[in-house]
């Protein structure tokens, strides 16, 4: 059990991208599965920690992007609140805790797309190894064919410097498979 990296996957920051939440079904359907020959090796050789919504309250209230505070809690990874944004701030300390027990493999975050269609990634760029974020979503590209690597963007946008994908690549030292997951609200080309 030791020697298992550790993979962190979340979902629902945004209310409205309820996609996400269809994203992380398929996750948790495909990880459980007994009779999936991968999701046993998968198991057999990562720790999976898994938050299925980040912002509940956003969503049992029928809000888009915002939590009850008022704040996009995508918008808050670099310094959140315990008490404005408690499930960010305990989110972080869980992938910080996490992350001092064993190496960390991946940490994705699925979010749902409103204008480009597809199955993509944003993923952070390592400048002297740019190779090493991209390889991960180029895999997934060749085994699904709804995923679409050549919609998938890797950047270090000081504007997204406050976001789960930047603030974590920052924090962990430039890890280079922090990526956000957009799904298209309006299907594939």
């Amino acid at each position: 059990m030791a020697k298992r990296k550790g993979v962190i996957i979340t979902a629902r920051v945004h209310p409205g991208e309820s996609v996400g939440s269809w994203m992380m079904k398929g996750c948790l359907d495909f990880l459980t599965d007994p009779n999936s020959v991968e999701a046993e090796l998968l198991r057999q050789n990562f720790v999976f920690k898994i938050v299925p919504m980040l912002n509940p309250d956003g969503v049992i209230n029928g809000n888009y992007r915002c939590s009850l505070a008022g704040c996009d809690l995508n918008r808050r990874w670099k310094a959140p609140s315990k008490v404005l944004h408690p499930t960010i701030y305990h989110t972080k300390q869980l992938i910080f805790n996490f992350s001092k027990e064993r190496e960390l493999a991946v940490f994705c975050d699925f979010h749902g797309h409103s204008r480009r269609k597809n199955i993509f990634m944003y993923g952070c760029n390592v400048p002297d190894q740019p190779a090493d974020s991209r390889l991960f979503p180029f895999i997934l590209s060749a085994i699904n064919p709804f995923f679409i690597y050549s919609d998938s963007r890797f950047g270090n946008q000081k504007s997204k410097e406050s976001t789960a994908r930047v603030a974590l690549f920052n924090e962990h030292r430039n890890h280079p498979c922090i990526y956000t997951m957009e799904s298209s609200f309006c299907g594939n080309d």
